[in-house]
């Protein structure tokens, strides 16, 4: 083992000990190594098995003309996907730049990335994950997602290419370029929905989140359920159409497994009387409560339900029995330091939430019934007894049929569900967990084994009692203890806006008035009299106020709402960020256009800010009169 190799093997351990383990396993039968000449960088890789070599004529002139089109073009972009990691040379480059934050390759073969791993030491890239390595076999649609949502990335989605290192991948790869192509695209799609989702929900739900500090409290601790699976086989209950035939099996087997239903079940599921173990509740909007008013409290009192924290009151008011809150894993609610109460609830629907449960609970073994994610071929959208129904629509798409079998039709928000399902189960994969899909129709769920109900039971329920599970409340001590942490952090919050909300508006104000000026001299043929001195000064003023945006306690406070307001604004400034002048008009064209468009982000900035510090202050009344009540304000 070359020592080089040694060194890349060690470091991918640290990222990513799956590949590391792969590769280290891997053989080189067909990748033959060839210097043309004396200059060790003239590193040509011939492939034996398909007679082809991976640089056409001299490699080392055929690497530099590259880079000298990259240096040219993308010189300024922090970000890099390429198809294929050539003799490596070109990428070892590329990763010098110091405006390089990651360069992303998909490596078709492992014996090229085998061989170059052995002649080129990438162990500081890869362990600063500056240089992300991912075999094309292995890459799915998760790890696309991964990448995409990553901050450093994200903002940078609308300048994607998918760059082929040299032609010979073009040659033997063309319709596995497309596929990664098209992992990505939908990758990043999804991440610019995940990032830029309706802002009004997320200041509904960091208001809804405060006021329910007191109910949250005086609940027990979400982690106290971590790892406490009460049976050997988790069952999750959604309300798909074909929900209905696989009842009266789970009817008959209830007692021996551990039933996690969906808020919307809830009253099916009490009607056939079968009764959940968990029942998970995740919207923030006060029409989720029906849902608990058509369920019995008496029905509702065998159970435990877990309300995202984020809920309506009116949600909290109608659910009885032994519930709790939990937070989802938004920056916001890290920033109050709970974690005893949190996190779950990463996913979009219920249904994603009650998956992320079973795998916290410790369910190796988890079945998904109801899960169809789909309209059913009548047309209906939920389960008979839902109160809700659904009509096709005319944006909804067609995607792979349970089974392999045709396609279905889906709604655009149920492809999203069904996004994080694959993201999950693909995850949950690597750390031994398996999910069976037995719904018998709707969508394909990649990743999820699909499999009949009853005989997935047959081979995995013992006759074997499920325990039952108990919750204990803490002490009245603890519960103001943490009300009274709870009530500093969102005070701390309220400080932190508004000392960065004032500098952004007095920005603003420079930045709006120097834009007014810019169009006036445009309008009077008076370009010439532009002062750049000061467009460079004010440059560096949105340079500090970027700065001091990226600080870990504002990303923490109001990451989540500003990323709302702002991320298609941010994207298209990294298409001017991205460009590289070479002539003193060019730059000085690129300095006016970076300006002007700094002033509707700074109003957007500004505006993001005091929108959250009004639904904050708003809610802290609900936290004050309860420290009243204890004569602690």
């Amino acid at each position: 083992m070359s020592t080089i190799f040694e060194k890349n093997i060690q470091a991918l351990m640290k990222t990513n000990p799956l590949l590391a383990a792969e590769i280290f396993g891997a053989k080189n039968e067909n990748i033959e190594i060839v210097i043309q000449g004396e200059d060790n960088a003239n590193l040509n890789l011939i492939d034996k098995k398909n007679y082809l070599p991976l640089y056409e004529t001299t490699p080392i002139k055929e690497v530099s003309n590259t880079y000298e089109k990259f240096k040219e073009k993308y010189a300024k972009y922090p970000i890099l996907f390429f198809f294929g990691i050539g003799n490596g040379i070109l990428i070892k480059m590329l990763l010098n730049n110091p405006i390089r934050k990651k360069i992303i390759v998909i490596e078709p073969n492992i014996e090229i990335l085998f061989t170059v791993l052995n002649l080129i030491d990438f162990s500081k890239e890869i362990e600063e994950q500056k240089l992300l390595l991912f075999l094309e076999k292995d890459f799915k649609y998760p790890d696309a997602i991964n990448i995409i949502s990553n901050l450093d990335i994200i903002l940078f989605v609308k300048t994607y290419e998918l760059h082929i290192n040299t032609p010979y991948y073009e040659k033997i790869y063309k319709n596995d370029i497309l596929k990664i192509n098209e992992i990505f695209l939908r990758a990043i799609k999804q991440a610019i929905i995940n990032f830029g989702n309706d802002t009004t929900d997320t200041l509904i739900g960091i208001e809804h989140s405060i006021k329910n500090f007191p109910e949250m409290l005086k609940r027990p601790y979400f982690k106290s359920l971590i790892g406490k699976k009460n049976s050997d086989v988790a069952i999750i209950v959604s309300t798909g159409p074909s929900l209905e035939k696989q009842l009266p099996l789970l009817k008959e087997i209830q007692d021996y497994v551990t039933i996690i239903s969906v808020d919307a079940s809830m009253p099916i599921l009490e009607k056939w009387g079968i009764v959940p173990d968990f029942v998970t509740s995740l919207e923030r909007v006060k029409e989720t409560a029906t849902l608990f008013k058509n369920t019995s409290k008496q029905f509702q009192e065998k159970f435990i339900t877990l309300h995202a924290s984020l809920q309506h009151e009116e949600v909290l008011k109608n659910s009885y029995g032994k519930n709790l809150l939990v937070m989802r894993s938004f920056a916001y609610n890290r920033f109050f330091n709970l974690p005893k109460y949190g996190y779950l609830g990463v996913g979009m629907s219920a249904a994603n939430m009650a998956y992320e449960l079973a795998y916290l609970l410790g369910f190796k073994d988890i079945i998904l019934i109801g899960q169809d994610l789909a309209y059913s071929k009548e047309g209906k959208s939920h389960a008979n007894g839902h109160p809700y129904m659904e009509s096709y629509k005319e944006n909804d798409i067609y995607i792979p049929a349970y089974g392999g079998k045709g396609t279905v039709r889906t709604s655009r928000v149920w492809n999203m569900f069904k996004n994080f399902f694959e993201k999950d189960i693909y995850e949950t994969s690597q750390k031994g967990v398996k999910t069976y899909n037995a719904t018998e129709g709707g969508a394909r769920i990649e990743g999820a084994i699909e499999v009949p109900f009853k005989e997935i039971t047959k081979k995995l329920v013992k006759p074997v009692k499920k325990k039952s599970i108990r919750l204990r409340n803490p002490s009245h001590n603890t519960y103001l203890k943490n009300l009274q942490k709870a009530y500093k952090k969102a005070l701390r919050m309220i400080k932190i806006g508004e000392n960065t909300q004032k500098k952004a508006e007095k920005l603003f104000l420079k930045v709006a008035k120097e834009f007014d000026e810019l169009i006036r001299l445009n309008q009077n043929n008076e370009l010439e009299k532009i002062n750049f001195k000061y467009l460079e000064k004010l440059s560096k003023e949105i340079d500090k106020i970027k700065t001091l945006i990226e600080k870990e306690e504002f990303i923490l406070t109001y990451g989540e709402t500003i990323t709302s307001y702002l991320i298609n604004k941010e994207t298209d400034l990294a298409k001017i960020q991205v460009k590289n002048p070479k002539t003193n008009i060019e730059k000085k064209a690129q300095l006016i256009d970076w300006i002007m468009n700094h002033k509707e982000w700074l109003f957007m900035l500004a505006g993001s800010i005091n929108a959250q510090i009004i639904v904050v202050k708003r809610s802290l009344p609900v936290i004050e009169k309860e420290l009243q009540k204890e004569g602690l304000i």
